[in-house]
């Protein structure tokens, strides 16, 4: 069942790129060179055919390329190759101070703490594992994988796994969107747009001469009925698309996941509203930051290349717990 969505993914990418190409570019093509010139809907100059030629096939290869990679590629899991990582995630010994783990605690359960204030921002920012359990402030463990949680990471069910920075499970590719190609998906998302928009536009003149009077039914239903139909499928998948990609751009500039936002910030109850509120205070580092964090440097942002990182959140705790053993000096 795992591959019936992709194949009808499939089905779907090559009936419109057929159609596309056997009523559109090939008709025009044969005007361009003579074969038809002034006998069908449109005869473009030559450099205009080969530019849309071009940039409309470089767009459907990153689409396709895109496709290919967010199927297959690693949404990204807990690390265990190190012993620092077995140390953390199997063990479950994350070297953070009984006061600061207290602390986390107490704001967790405080659901007024200031959140806003500087300080206390840097701070929260430091701690190592943030995300907790409930309102006691437990550490997150999976009884399935039999790990401790890094912030932000859920365990799916359909992959039986643990995906780092889990936005959601994606049936159309039959793999989870995380940390490690939640990039290369909202490009998925960009390339089907950009596509789609190029089948539109240049279907727009074809669509007008399908609606001409029907002089030979078999022309109609094997041609302009279907060029109707998939320009409508086409038109519907644009504007769904768009939609769900500016919902995941705004999710991206908020640094959120589907399941933050679902499950946690738009939850009914205040505990777990608050405790994304604290984890987020984290995550959050202004729509800038938040968004080469997805997409890297400016060179990189329409490459499915992954960025970088390790996924995990972990924060600056090293620097902190320097920190407080001066503080401690100091009132001694």
């Amino acid at each position: 069942m795992s591959c019936v969505y992709p194949a009808f993914v499939v089905i779907l990418i090559s009936t419109v790129y057929a159609t596309y190409l056997a009523f559109n570019l090939l008709p025009q093509i044969r005007a361009v060179n003579g074969a038809q010139a002034g006998e069908y809907f449109y005869t473009p100059s030559e450099e205009e055919l080969y530019g849309v030629l071009v940039s409309f096939h470089v767009f459907f290869g990153m689409f396709i390329s895109c496709f290919i990679l967010a199927s297959t590629s690693s949404p990204g899991y807990i690390p265990r190759e190190t012993s620092e990582d077995r140390k953390r995630w199997v063990d479950g010994d994350f070297e953070i101070s009984d006061a600061d783990d207290n602390r986390v605690k107490e704001i967790i359960q405080d659901v007024k703490a200031d959140l806003k204030e500087s300080q206390m921002i840097a701070w929260l920012k430091s701690i190592v594992i943030l995300e907790r359990k409930k309102q006691y402030g437990y550490y997150r463990h999976c009884s399935a994988c039999n790990l401790y949680k890094p912030d932000r990471t859920h365990h799916c069910r359909i992959c039986d796994r643990c995906i780092l920075r889990m936005d959601h499970h994606c049936p159309w590719i039959s793999n989870c969107v995380g940390h490690r190609n939640y990039k290369t998906f909202l490009l998925l998302l960009f390339y089907a747009i950009a596509t789609i928009s190029f089948v539109l536009g240049e279907m727009a003149r074809r669509l007008v001469y399908s609606f001409r009077p029907i002089m030979n039914t078999t022309t109609f239903l094997l041609e302009d009925l279907i060029v109707i139909v998939v320009y409508l499928l086409c038109l519907f998948l644009f504007i769904a698309l768009a939609m769900f990609f500016t919902f995941h751009m705004n999710l991206t500039l908020n640094n959120m996941t589907t399941i933050e936002l679902r499950e946690k910030k738009n939850n009914s109850d205040p505990f777990i509203v608050h405790r994304f509120k604290v984890a987020h205070t984290k995550f959050d580092n202004g729509y800038w930051q938040n968004f080469t964090d997805v997409f890297g440097p400016p060179w990189m942002w329409l490459l499915p290349i992954f960025p970088g990182g390790t996924g995990t959140y972990l924060g600056s705790y090293a620097g902190k717990h320097a920190h407080s053993r001066i503080e401690s000096k100091t009132d001694v």
